[in-house]
């Protein structure tokens, strides 16, 4: 007749080995999702910086070659592209369709990629930082770059040209970008944190990467 098994033998629990061994599989495994998700963000920081330099770049290359701000530009329709929505010539992206005809004229004249309508109506305001994707160039967060003639960025007095990192981005990523482009402070320098969003995402003149906070926006003067 076989053996029957004591209660104390089926109940047998792990031995401290074996705990041991999970507690390792855990730490491996949750390691490897932080590293994981550290290169995700550093490819992201890379790209939001290569992206948004790509836009300094096409924004001087435009006023070397047609000795106007891109946008602003009168003669655009005739020079660049019959397409091309021309601005007031004024020097400064101060209204609607001259938000919107910044990437327009860009992408028309080969100096950045896409194809935008410069739809004044879809370009939004110049304090917010609202636009659509058939207007606006998007950033790697799902946010839109605009650039417009303003006092955006946080405890600027002055208005100069901003471009708008567009909004969804973390405070900590952008505070990786501040570093690269700036002095690493949220209130100072030629990259700040856009004023909207200054409360939600800084804490005592420093960004706040800490909180998590995942809709922030920044700006890059002029």
């Amino acid at each position: 007749m076989p053996r029957m098994l004591t209660t104390s033998a089926r109940c047998r629990g792990f031995t401290l080995v074996e705990l041991a061994i999970v507690l390792i599989v855990i730490g491996l495994i949750l390691g490897g999702i932080f590293k994981g998700q550290a290169l995700i963000d550093s490819a992201r920081v890379r790209s939001l910086s290569s992206e948004v330099s790509g836009i300094r770049s096409a924004w001087y290359s435009f006023q070397e070659r047609y000795r106007s701000v891109p946008g602003d530009f009168s003669r655009a329709a005739t020079q660049i592209d019959s397409d091309a929505v021309p601005g007031n010539g004024n020097g400064r992206i101060d209204d609607g369709a001259e938000r919107a005809g910044v990437w327009q004229q860009l992408a028309l004249a080969g100096l950045i990629n896409g194809s935008f309508d410069g739809r004044q109506s879809a370009a939004g305001s110049a304090t917010d930082v609202e636009c659509s994707a058939t207007t606006c160039p998007r950033n790697p967060y799902n946010g839109f770059y605009k650039i417009s003639y303003s006092a955006q960025a946080a405890d600027a007095d002055d208005l100069a040209h901003e471009i708008f990192t567009g909004n969804h981005i973390p405070a900590g990523i952008l505070a990786e970008l501040d570093v690269k482009l700036d002095d690493g402070k949220p209130t100072s320098g030629r990259f700040r944190v856009h004023r909207a969003y200054a409360s939600a995402c800084t804490r005592d003149g420093e960004w706040d990467a800490a909180s998590g906070h995942a809709n922030c926006a920044g700006v890059l003067r002029d």
